[in-house]
């Protein structure tokens, strides 16, 4: 299994400052969990069918802070997928875990800053990226998803999930912008990509609905 889809939305969707945009924000911090999905499918350690998510593969050892997804998920084995996602992305010590496993594996590649935040209670790591590392997730988007025709999977995921959470704009101009927006159109439109952009359809609607709700009880 590799990380990179989760690596390099955390690049460009967590902020530098005191407060995470992402650990803040239900909709990065969901997009976030998404990108693990993603990574974990594309690693061949979860699979989704017969509208369940299951756990096919041990988690390589560098991978140990997943252990909460991969919990999560055998528990509800007996549930349906929605059941499964929507504790998966409202549960914050998961989303801890995600966000610190994570940011650690980009510290260890000199790609984040670490600062802690301590409360009377309880405190909090967080991870800004450098500005360098985010340069070379624009690069590689510019590169992989804007001037090829056939992109890899991880890309398409990578670049769908930003799309989602509006994080381009902070990152691209109006014209790569409208690329983007021309290129996802055609993807979808490829079979090559159907398995991918089903799923990424259903997270998307998922994660919409969760959000609205959470909105209406605010």
């Amino acid at each position: 299994m590799q990380s990179k889809i989760s690596e390099q939305y955390f690049l460009l969707a967590e902020n530098t400052g005191n407060r995470s945009a992402i650990m803040r924000g239900i909709r990065r911090r969901a997009y976030l969990t998404a990108c693990i999905l993603f990574d974990m499918q594309l690693g061949q350690l979860v699979k989704f069918s017969n509208n369940c998510i299951e756990v096919i593969a041990p988690l390589p050892r560098e991978y140990a802070f997943l252990n909460p997804v991969v919990d999560s998920i055998d528990d509800r084995i007996s549930k349906t997928a929605k059941n499964s996602l929507r504790h998966l992305i409202l549960n914050r010590q998961i989303n801890r875990a995600v966000y610190d496993g994570v940011g650690k594996r980009l510290l260890a590649k000199n790609q984040v800053t670490k600062t802690t935040s301590r409360g009377l209670l309880f405190s909090h790591d967080k991870y800004d990226p450098t500005p360098e590392a985010q340069q070379r997730v624009i690069q590689h988007i510019r590169e992989t998803f804007l001037n090829q025709q056939q992109p890899s999977a991880e890309i398409v995921a990578l670049v769908s999930s930003l799309s989602r959470t509006r994080i381009l704009k902070d990152y691209f101009d109006k014209s790569e912008l409208a690329a983007i927006k021309e290129q996802l159109a055609v993807l979808r439109a490829d079979s090559g990509y159907n398995d991918f952009f089903k799923f990424a359809k259903w997270i998307d609607e998922f994660i919409t609905t969760i959000i609205l709700a959470a909105s209406s009880h605010g």
